[in-house]
Order: structure tokens, then C-alpha cells, then sequence
């Protein structure tokens, strides 16, 4: 029984290193679809990143894969049949998410809008000169200054 096992770890040791080589291309290939896809075990991290053996068996598939002639929008889509699209790290813009995308640009434009009426606004208004048309009138002042001198007497 040791024997077969040991037979069978050898024979299978040349296969599985000869799929894992992928001229550079390729790997830059794979390496692209591990950012793009999402750890099944949990849904919280790409393959790319994730410690889990779940994570390296994609990484191996995705290999294998490719090795095969598949392209990356194939993979993809393989894994989006088998998993939803959750499995994707960046959702397809339709429906509802296409909300995500076009939403910032459209707040970005609109703040830029209120932004320059804003500063418009601000150059056209008069530079008035001296602050007896913004502060009180100066026999209010007056008496202000006048009660702030009582009260500060009455402390000493």
C-alpha cells in the first residue's frame, strides 16, 4: 500500500509542476484573474490575497486553466456559473450597481457647479469699508462699552 502511494506521488509530481509553469504571459494572466475574483470560503478577500486552501485550489484551477487555452472572460464566467456573481471583486455595471459607478462623477460635477456659483456669488458682493453697516450701530456700542465698564467695576 506505501508503495502505491509513493508510486503514485511520483508519477503525479511531473504533472502538477509541469501545469503550474505558465510562459509569463500567461502568469501575468492568472495573476490578473486572482485580483479579479473573490475567495469562495468566505466572500471577504480576492483569491490574490486570500490564506486559504480554497484560495490555492483557484489559484491552481485558474492555472490549469489557462494552460488549457481557455481565455480569462471563460474562467470568469465558469466561476460565475458556479458561484453567482459574487465571486466577482468587482461587480458587472448594470441594474442597480451601475448606480455605484456613475454616481460619484455625477456628485463630483454637481459640487464643482455649486462650487464656482459659490464663488461667483461671493466676487459679486460689495467690499464694504469699515463695519458700521455689519457690527451694531454706535450708540449701541456705546452702551455696550458703557455696561462692560459698570459690570467690570463691580468685580474690582
Amino acid at each position: 500500500m506505501l508503495i502505491a502511494a509513493v508510486a503514485a506521488f511520483l508519477l503525479s509530481a511531473p504533472a502538477a509542476s509541469a501545469q503550474a509553469v505558465l510562459d509569463p504571459a500567461r502568469e501575468q494572466q492568472a495573476r490578473q484573474l486572482e485580483t479579479e475574483l473573490i475567495a469562495p470560503c468566505c466572500f471577504t478577500q480576492q483569491v490574490s490575497v486570500h490564506q486559504s486552501g480554497a484560495a490555492d485550489d483557484m489559484k491552481r484551477d485558474i492555472r490549469r486553466q489557462l494552460a488549457e487555452g481557455k481565455s480569462s472572460q471563460q474562467i470568469l464566467d465558469g466561476y460565475v456559473a458556479q458561484y453567482g456573481e459574487r465571486i466577482l471583486a468587482e461587480p458587472p455595471a448594470r441594474g442597480f450597481v451601475r448606480t455605484l459607478y456613475v454616481l460619484p462623477i455625477v456628485l463630483l460635477i454637481a459640487s464643482a457647479i455649486v462650487l464656482s456659483l459659490l464663488v461667483k456669488r461671493m466676487a459679486r458682493r460689495p467690499v464694504l469699508v469699515g463695519a458700521a453697516s455689519d457690527g451694531p450701530s454706535a450708540a449701541a456700542a456705546d452702551a455696550y462699552d458703557a455696561r462692560l465698564d459698570d459690570e467690570l467695576r463691580d468685580l474690582d
